[in-house]
């Protein structure tokens, strides 16, 4: 099975952007402002492609998504055929053609004032709540990335530190679970677009625009 994989767009983009594959996902930041004029261009872009399953996983500057979810769900599953996850515990997940389960996480931590953020306690909360033990998935979708997996801010920028801004919610929820994800997609952090293999999860930064909000970062394929 081919998975597609992008977030970060927050734009308009063409289907010529995005390689054929079984599975679409987008890991969030569909949005730039978030405000509903944009909505429906984005709306169009999903619709756009032709691959037979397509999810989303919403992320920070997706006010429209939190502000009228409902309605928002609804024209993404009617007009693209998208499904949404992740927005509340009893839509978090989604089966895969191949019998794999995903696992949607759109929250992020320090951002006030943003869509779908939340507190470092309250995520770690809502994580344990999933009893992921007992409701295992091969792939994760978290909007933000792990803490200390490509999270790095200017990465390439000599006059910066390397600064770690990943959700630590999520790096200590990762790190208890007995049985690791296969993998794990996120967005967020433009700059550390990139993937990274560990010994038992393949970690992906799937950001389409870099740090200067261009769409270059080609949506990424992975297969399982």
């Amino acid at each position: 099975m081919r998975i597609v994989a992008t977030s970060d767009t927050h734009f308009p983009f063409s289907a010529d952007q995005v390689p054929d594959g079984d599975v679409f996902i987008h890991g969030g930041d569909l949005m730039y402002t978030g405000l509903p004029d944009e909505w429906y261009a984005r709306v169009d872009s999903l619709a756009a492609l032709p691959h037979k399953t397509k999810l989303f996983v919403p992320g920070n500057h997706d006010y429209h998504m939190e502000h009228y979810e409902g309605l928002a769900r609804a024209e993404l599953r009617r007009i693209a055929k998208v499904r949404t996850i992740g927005t509340h515990p009893d839509f978090a997940m989604a089966s895969l053609p191949n019998g794999m389960k995903v696992l949607g996480i759109p929250f992020v931590t320090g951002l006030n004032g943003w869509a779908f953020c939340r507190g470092e306690e309250w995520v770690l909360d809502y994580l344990k709540s999933l009893d992921f033990d007992n409701n295992y998935c091969d792939v994760i979708v978290s909007h933000a990335p792990v803490y200390q997996m490509l999270d790095v801010v200017n990465p390439d920028d000599p006059h910066f530190d390397f600064e770690h801004v990943g959700g630590l919610a999520l790096n200590y929820w990762y790190h208890s679970l007995k049985v690791k994800p296969k993998v794990w997609i996120n967005g967020h952090i433009h700059e550390s677009y990139g993937r990274l293999l560990t010994e038992e999860t393949a970690f992906y930064n799937v950001a389409m625009c870099d740090r200067n909000y261009e769409q270059n970062n080609a949506p990424m394929v992975i297969d399982l």
